[in-house]
């Protein structure tokens, strides 16, 4: 019975982890790939494409979760309703370097029109967005 509970003890204490980062040095940086003027991001939209994605980057800490959000709809026709979506997916992990992609979305009707996206870390309260034209 002593071996047995040493055994626990050792278990329990050996294998204590850090359940939590220190997010002290928090930090979010967004950018992309693609052309920028100074002001905006540009998109080439695909000639004759029903639909297209480009790729925004972001540097934070590792495996921290960015909440995205952009004011900026499509929509689709459902069972004879109108569904809006927004052009970014909710959420996204960066890997273990603090790197992370999100993908957005774009089709022919935003053609024209300056999509706005916006990456979040709600723990820290730290926001930043950036522009891109879709041309």
């Amino acid at each position: 019975m002593k071996k047995l509970i040493i055994l626990l003890i050792i278990l329990i204490i050996g294998c204590e982890k850090e359940l939590y980062q220190d997010i002290s040095n928090a930090h979010l940086e967004i950018y992309s790939d693609l052309e920028y003027d100074g002001n905006v991001y540009l998109f080439n939209y695909p000639p004759n494409s029903t639909n297209s994605y480009f790729k925004v980057n972001y540097n934070s800490l590792p495996i921290q979760r960015v909440y995205w959000d952009s004011p900026d709809e499509f929509y689709v026709v459902m069972w004879q309703d109108t569904v809006w979506t927004p052009v970014v997916n909710y959420s996204t992990y960066s890997d273990d370097d603090g790197v992370g992609h999100q993908m957005v979305y774009v089709n022919p009707t935003l053609i024209g029109d300056t999509l706005n996206i916006i990456g979040t870390i709600y723990e820290e309260g730290i926001s930043q967005e950036i522009l891109v034209k879709i041309q």
